[in-house]
């Protein structure tokens, strides 16, 4: 959970060209995402959302629905 998501874990979704990214922190949000990680999706143009998992899963699809190149990374635990 610590440090938590990191760059490194985000690299495939980049590639993908996706426009946004939607980070579940788990059911109790105990995954760590650092302002390091929100920063380099910044960086590469990308918007990042950071919820609980199930509200993260819920703005996923509505995104996708909506058609915009969304990617997901989601903590199904804790």
């Amino acid at each position: 959970h610590s440090p938590g998501v990191q760059p490194a874990d985000l690299e495939e979704v980049v590639k993908k060209g996706v426009k946004t990214v939607v980070i579940g922190r788990g059911m109790s949000e105990a995954l760590q995402v650092p302002a390091s990680t929100v920063d380099y999706l910044k960086k590469n143009g990308i918007d990042v959302v950071v919820l609980q998992t199930e509200k993260a899963v819920a703005e996923y699809n509505a995104l996708a629905a909506q058609g915009v190149k969304v990617g997901g990374v989601f903590h199904s635990t804790c």
